[in-house]
């Protein structure tokens, strides 16, 4: 090196802000590897030492400085090494990363997804970039990556404020429908009454088709950005998997097996399969159908035959809680901020009306007779007129809850009941 580069370094004052020690390790993708990692760590226009007992790398060096728009700033024979200073300069747009930021632990050694938002894995943006991919939100991105075009990369399109908590509930309340079901407690029943059970079991499973089905359809679509959502709704996918399962089996444990299908309740499964808007289909599956849909349940557990049956569809309750919640928290989450999208419920709500009035079918006759023989106990006269009793008050109570989400969610009164009348007669 020339006398002037040494004392420029010698009387400059320059303390490098990180040192990269290569050993004796010669010129090559290796070295220029570790080099780059090390300058992407750094911020702008700080400066980088690197340390080489190889006498051949400094034209190598200043090559690839020149190449990657870096300075080359100057070279110093220390004796048995060599030291060269390499500023990174603006034009990279690195950043970096949260280096030494501490997830604290919220339950003594537990460390849950609530902790985890320290940082800028914590800071969410409105609108996800377009450049991110499958990176981790608070890592670094290199330049290029391709934009893998996300159709729900708004943060208004899917977040929901209870979703971590949601997330963390999920996982809490998994359960197995093999080992967590009192299975050998299941008596014989009645041949009516284990009809109506392995009826309302099939409409049921049904049902559960399509909520696994249209969240795992939108998955595919959220950005990344927003994987918290994406954490959650793969357990919401699981649930229902496993509710399938519960209420398959119970149709079959007993000999019953399963029983009839309606075209009301496969036109109303279309009508929500087909939806292609999130918030539409959000508001109409988790907030209107998952939501009746657990009155169902809790009316189904009221009246149980047995503790199996019971048991089935207190663990499904529980679980079709969260996705209503989330339904709930999704929709008013919007509506705070777009007040006039409201009026994008009251369409979807009753474009799927008109759809199935179009099909000119009634209720699900065999629906109302299996929760009729239920409720009242069997299928004698009297019974069944003790059980339609109840059957239409279940319907008054349905549209009565449905009205109390519409609230939740911040739309007024006349909405609410004008949304709550136009809702499917199939419980979902």
């Amino acid at each position: 090196m020339d006398d002037n580069n040494l004392q420029d370094y010698e009387l400059s004052g320059i303390t490098p802000d990180h040192h990269l020690d290569l050993g004796d390790l010669p010129s090559g993708s290796n070295l220029f590897i570790l080099l780059k990692n090390a300058l992407d760590r750094l911020r702008q226009e700080q400066i980088l030492e690197v340390q080489s007992s190889n006498p051949h790398i400094k034209g190598d060096l200043q090559s690839w400085c020149r190449l990657h728009q870096h300075t080359f700033m100057m070279a110093l024979d220390a004796g048995n090494h060599y030291r060269y200073l390499i500023r990174k300069d603006r034009i990279h747009t690195t950043e970096q990363p949260d280096w030494g930021v501490k997830v604290p632990l919220r339950k003594g050694k537990h460390l849950d997804i609530r902790d985890w938002f320290e940082g800028r894995i914590g800071q969410v943006m409105e609108q996800a970039p377009a450049y991110i991919g499958f990176v981790p939100r608070g890592a670094v991105a290199e330049t290029g990556i391709p934009d893998f075009r996300f159709p729900l990369n708004k943060k208004d399109h899917v977040w929901a404020d209870n979703v971590l908590d949601l997330y963390e509930q999920a996982k809490e309340n998994q359960w197995n429908a093999t080992i967590d079901i009192p299975w050998d407690q299941l008596p014989e029943l009645p041949e009516a009454m284990e009809w109506a059970v392995c009826q309302i079991m099939t409409f049921l499973a049904e049902n559960e088709y399509s909520a696994l089905y249209i969240p795992a359809k939108f998955m595919a679509r959220i950005d990344p950005h927003y994987i918290e959502v994406l954490m959650y709704l793969s357990t919401l996918v699981q649930d229902e998997s496993r509710h399938i399962e519960a209420f398959m089996k119970r149709a079959l444990a007993n000999g019953g097996g399963l029983q009839y299908s309606s075209t009301l309740t496969e036109r109303s499964l279309h009508s929500l399969f087909i939806q292609e808007d999130y918030f539409k289909s959000s508001f109409l599956l988790h907030v209107l159908g998952e939501g009746t849909f657990l009155d169902l349940l809790n009316f189904i557990e009221e009246h149980a035959p047995d503790p199996v049956t019971a048991k089935i569809v207190n663990l499904a309750k529980i679980d079709e809680g969260r996705h209503v919640a989330y339904g709930i928290g999704h929709v008013r989450h919007i509506l705070s901020r777009h007040p006039n999208m409201v009026q994008q419920l009251i369409e979807a709500a009753e474009e799927r009306n008109e759809y199935l009035s179009e099909a000119g079918t009634g209720e699900n006759t065999h629906l109302l007779e299996a929760l009729a023989i239920l409720s009242g106990g069997g299928r004698s006269p009297e019974q069944l007129k003790v059980g339609f009793a109840r059957v239409k008050k279940l319907k008054e109570v349905m549209y009565d809850h449905r009205i109390q989400r519409m609230l939740q969610i911040g739309v007024d009164m006349s909405t609410a009941e004008k949304i709550s009348q136009s809702h499917t007669p199939n419980f979902m």
